[in-house]
C-alpha cells in the first residue's frame, strides 16, 4: 500500500488524524507538521506533499497562473476575519481604515490570503484603492528575500520587497501598518506606538458584514495533488472531515481558537477560550 504524504500546519483541527483516532481509508498516511510559510512555499514551487493544507490566495493566485499540480478539496482548515491583523502607528493620524490610503503598509507576500482580504476589504468597504498604497513585503521577524512563488503583480501596484523585517520596520516608523496574521513584537511589547485598527475585531461593524454578505472569511485550505487523488474519489477529505468533527465536538475548549467556527461560539475570548462564556 503506497503511504500519503500530508502536509499542514497543527491545530486541534487535525490532531486525531494525527494520532490515529481518524484514519484514511485504504490509505497508509505520513504526516508532517510544517510552519506555514515554509509548508506553502514547498507545496508551490516542489509541490512536497500529496495532501496539504495550502493558503487559499495563494492556491487561486496557481491556478489563474496555469499551474494545475493540486486540486482543491473543501475542507478548510483555518477561517477567521482578518479585522484583528492589521497593525497601525498610532503617531500617524491613522483612525479610521480610510485613512490608509496614500500610506505604507507592510505584508508577508502579496498573495498571502491575509493581505488579499484585508487588501479587499479596505477597496470594498472603505474606498482605499490598492493602487493608492504602497506596498513593502518583508518577513514578519526574520527576512524573507523572495515571494513564496513567481506572479506577475497587476497594472498600477507599487510593490517593493525589503530586506529588512516587518516589526523593524514599524517600530522606527518607516512603513505606516502592517498586515500580519501573528503580530510584531513591537505591537506586543509595546515598544513603538503601534495598536490595532479595528480596537475591537468582534464589534458591531463585522459581526453586521457576516450578516449581509454570509460569508466566512478563509485562511487556508486543503489541497490535493491531482496525479495521486481526484475530487470524484477522495477519502483523504473525509478523513479531514471527520476530524474536524471531532475537533469542535469531541474535545473541551481549552487551545487558543484557531478557526471562526470557536469564534462564533465564543465571540469575545481573544487568545484564551478558557476565560469565555458561551453567549
Amino acid at each position: 500500500m503506497a503511504t500519503l504524504s500530508i502536509g499542514c500546519t497543527f491545530s486541534d483541527r487535525i490532531e486525531a488524524l494525527l494520532d490515529g483516532r481518524v484514519r484514511i481509508a485504504g490509505q497508509e498516511a505520513a504526516s508532517h507538521i510544517v510552519e506555514p510559510q515554509r509548508l506553502f512555499r514547498a507545496v508551490l514551487r516542489d509541490a512536497a506533499y500529496d495532501v496539504a493544507e495550502l493558503s487559499m490566495a495563494s492556491h487561486v493566485a496557481a491556478v489563474a497562473a496555469g499551474r494545475r499540480d493540486y486540486v482543491g478539496v473543501p475542507v478548510f482548515l483555518s477561517r477567521s476575519f482578518r479585522h484583528a491583523n492589521l497593525y497601525v502607528r498610532t503617531d500617524r493620524g491613522i483612525d479610521r481604515p480610510e485613512d490608509l490610503a496614500g500610506r505604507t503598509i507592510g505584508l508577508v507576500d502579496w498573495q498571502q490570503t491575509a493581505a488579499l482580504s484585508l487588501r479587499g476589504l479596505l477597496a470594498h468597504e472603505h474606498g482605499v484603492a490598492r493602487e493608492s498604497v504602497r506596498w513593502v513585503a518583508a518577513g514578519v521577524h526574520a527576512p524573507v528575500l523572495d515571494d513564496r512563488a513567481a506572479m506577475t503583480q497587476p497594472a498600477g501596484i507599487r510593490l517593493e520587497r525589503s530586506s529588512s523585517t516587518l516589526d523593524a520596520l514599524l517600530a522606527e516608523g518607516t512603513i505606516d501598518a502592517v498586515i500580519s496574521p501573528g503580530a510584531p513584537r513591537c505591537f506586543l511589547h509595546q515598544t513603538a506606538p503601534v495598536a490595532g485598527l479595528w480596537h475591537d475585531p468582534h464589534a458591531d461593524g463585522r459581526q453586521a458584514r457576516t450578516r449581509r454578505c454570509a460569508l466566512h472569511r478563509l485562511r487556508s485550505g486543503t489541497s490535493a495533488r491531482r496525479r495521486r487523488s481526484g475530487l470524484a474519489r477522495f477519502p483523504e477529505g473525509h478523513a479531514f472531515m471527520a476530524d474536524r468533527s471531532r475537533g469542535h465536538d469531541a474535545r473541551p475548549i481549552g487551545l487558543r481558537p484557531v478557526n471562526l467556527w470557536v469564534r462564533n461560539q465564543f465571540p469575545r475570548c481573544g487568545d484564551d477560550a478558557s476565560r469565555c462564556e458561551k453567549r
